[in-house]
């Protein structure tokens, strides 16, 4: 309880070091650009990253399920996903809340907020994970459709009729 508090108290703080953070694990001039401008249009990823460290960060003030923090972190984690990201740097931008939690909280929280934090972690590589799942299968459902349409241009495919398909059943 008193963790929460805490964490009220200084969420402004917590939330603009946090983005910075996370915007800090692109490279030095992609930081520069996602860190200036939090217009959904001159910058959606910036001001995606933004809005998901603040909708993260507020409801883990409230009480919260793993699969509802997946959805808030659903997002951010989308984007780095179909990014260079490996599953570990896509979800490192977390453990950023560690060392932030570290600088602003009383040290008596600190393993509370830990777990916390560890929590966050595991539900970020969850959607991470689930992400990279559906690119996948996105990714094979292509190819599919890719191989079939070269077969059928020349000409190895023919649709069959209802009677092959009958005189098949019946064989």
């Amino acid at each position: 309880m008193k963790l929460k508090q805490e964490l009220k108290k200084k969420k402004h703080d917590f939330i603009k070091k946090w983005f910075r953070a996370t915007i800090d694990t692109y490279s030095p001039d992609a930081a520069r650009i996602l860190g200036k401008d939090s217009n959904r249009f001159d910058n959606p990823i910036g001001a995606i990253t933004n809005e998901t460290c603040e909708d993260v960060f507020n409801h883990i003030l409230e009480d919260f399920t793993q699969v509802t923090l997946e959805k808030k972190l659903d997002p951010i984690i989308r984007i780095r996903a179909v990014q260079a990201f490996s599953a570990s740097e896509a979800v490192s931008f977390v453990y950023a809340l560690k060392r932030i939690g570290n600088d602003l909280l009383d040290e008596s929280l600190g393993r509370e907020f830990d777990r916390l934090v560890d929590n966050i972690a595991l539900a970020s590589f969850n959607r991470f994970m689930k992400c990279r799942e559906e690119i996948f299968l996105l990714k094979a459902t292509e190819s599919k459709r890719r191989i079939h349409r070269a077969f059928e241009r020349a000409g190895l495919v023919a649709e069959l009729s209802e009677e092959d398909l009958l005189g098949s059943k019946k064989s």
